[in-house]
């Protein structure tokens, strides 16, 4: 009898904990509208003035182990270049968060297995950076 009620404890306390990822590794990509200010818009915007551009997103997770992800973003902008990116995934596998190489920083949730929608914004002395959008997953 103790036997059996350990044995169902350590079941119910392993599913209570046990959480499934959402599979990052892949390509994301996805329409993405910003609003940007700062030197990376000088010359193209009145000082203290603000450009908003419809771009192309593609972010690519080459690694995950478990909750952690790695990867880079690249847009379609003139001079893009990519940028890293590290992630993590809250435990209840539904949201999550993530920084990127060039100060960037921003919020993941999954609105299911290919598809998860994110707010990111970045501020530096070079750049003011702001904006919210949805990818899904590609199939390879």
């Amino acid at each position: 009898m103790k036997y059996s009620i350990f044995l169902l404890l350590s079941v119910f306390t392993g599913t209570l904990y046990a959480a499934e990822y959402p599979s990052m590794e892949g390509v994301w990509q996805g329409q993405v509208r910003i609003l940007a200010s700062g030197d990376q818009v000088r010359g193209e915007v009145a000082p203290g003035g603000a450009l908003i551009q419809d771009i192309e997103l593609q972010l690519t997770v080459s690694y995950q182990d478990r909750e952690v992800f790695i990867g880079e973003s690249l847009s379609n902008a003139p001079d893009a270049e990519p940028v890293p990116v590290w992630g993590a995934i809250r435990s209840t596998g539904k949201e999550g968060v993530f920084v990127t190489a060039n100060g960037g920083r921003g919020n993941i949730w999954f609105t299911s297995a290919d598809t998860f929608e994110f707010c990111f914004a970045n501020q530096s002395q070079e750049q003011l950076s702001s904006y919210c959008a949805v990818l899904e997953k590609q199939q390879p």
